[in-house]
């Protein structure tokens, strides 16, 4: 069995995007199944993917914005890798590719999935292309493929538009996570960290205001932000003004899930997710979560058990929830073992590779390794 994996973007090994592609890619293998990628431009993921003995194909003209020049060449290309490659399954994965390898899909009759990582038309002004992509949903839900939904919410919104419940799945993100056994608290601030890309989806802006409310209030902690993206320069002026050490811009790295292990509390500040896996790689972690209440962010966390949800844009609630753990350390460890147990229960990276792998016919149902 030979599989067709898209995904828009290969700039970044940060994104959950390149790290979903991977791990399903990689399931595939393990069972036997033959996988391709085709990716958008020709950066780090595909070289990532090449280092890991697959085929990659590069996109490099296909862009991330509506282009109807670019778009239309790019579609061709998609068409002939499905000819020449002949799987029997297309995975398409965020919004670009996923438009135009779900028309190529049906021009070649193949079967095919869509998995949006996020709606693209979620009604926030920080995305500025909601209602296009609202409308080409629209006219692109009456092709024969299926959505996946990585949450509940996904889901609710394509029936929102008036997708059928038949074409709609919901299969939840999953992740491996790491924890140090001998960690313990200690009289050390509490260390704050994230990881999120330097793009208009991530709200850098009121994470800064509330770790300004902070200092003033005399409170100590630090924050480590890793990422990259095309805002570095305007995320880093944002706190520039900060006492040396407070802050620190940490880059990418491969293994993240070692620097969660040893932070206290995760934060994720955005304007619209779908089911992050960044944080479930912190519940995985058996980390205490701070996260904005957009997309399936609230069905991750239980609040005031496992973390707390900060509204829009909301810089009080967002400094009051850090103030939580600085005052009372204790919360990151009780806070932590809750978001652990109910990763456990529904979010570990096994059950979402498996599930994958029987809705694609990689395992037919009923197996299992």
């Amino acid at each position: 069995m030979k599989i067709l994996i898209g995904l828009t973007r290969s700039d970044t090994i940060v994104g959950g995007g390149v790290t979903h592609i991977r791990q399903i890619g990689e399931k595939f293998r393990e069972e036997g199944a033959e996988v391709v990628y085709v990716l958008g431009g020709d950066g780090i993921a595909c070289e990532k993917l090449r280092s890991l003995g697959f085929k990659v194909y590069s996109l490099k003209g296909l862009k991330r914005d509506l282009s109807p020049y670019s778009d239309l060449l790019s579609l061709f290309r998609i068409f002939w890798i499905i000819l020449s490659e002949n799987p029997q399954v297309c995975s398409w994965h965020t919004a670009k590719i996923g438009a135009l390898g779900r028309i190529a899909s049906m021009l070649s009759f193949k079967r095919s999935y869509y998995v949006p990582h996020g709606v693209p038309f979620v009604n926030t002004p920080e995305n500025k292309g909601f209602k296009k992509y609202e409308k080409l949903e629209k006219i692109l839900s009456y092709l024969p493929s299926k959505i996946i939904g990585v949450c509940e919410f996904d889901k609710n919104e394509y029936l929102r538009l008036g997708v059928p419940d038949k074409k709609l799945l919901v299969i939840r993100n999953g992740m491996l996570g790491k924890f140090d056994n001998t960690w313990e608290l200690t009289g050390k601030p509490v260390n704050f960290i994230t990881a999120a890309r330097f793009e208009d989806q991530k709200d850098y802006t009121t994470l800064a205001q509330a770790c300004g409310s902070l200092l003033s209030q005399g409170q100590l902690f630090t924050l480590s932000i890793y990422g990259d993206g095309q805002y570095e320069a305007k995320v880093k002026q944002l706190f520039e003004h900060f006492p040396e050490g407070v802050i620190k811009f940490c880059g990418v790295v491969d293994n993240f899930a070692e620097k969660l292990a040893e932070a206290d509390v995760f934060i994720l500040s955005s304007f619209w997710e779908g089911l992050p896996r960044s944080i479930i790689e912190a519940m995985a972690c058996k980390k205490a979560v701070i996260a904005s209440d957009v997309g399936g962010c609230s069905e991750l966390i239980i609040e005031g058990e496992s973390g707390y949800l900060i509204p829009i844009r909301d810089t009080s609630t967002m400094t009051n929830a850090m103030s939580e753990y600085i005052n009372n350390k204790a919360k990151t460890v009780s806070h932590g073992d809750a978001a652990y147990e109910l990763y456990k229960q529904k979010y570990s990276l096994t059950v979402m590779l498996e599930s994958y792998a029987k809705e694609y016919g990689v395992i037919k149902s009923g197996e299992s390794n």
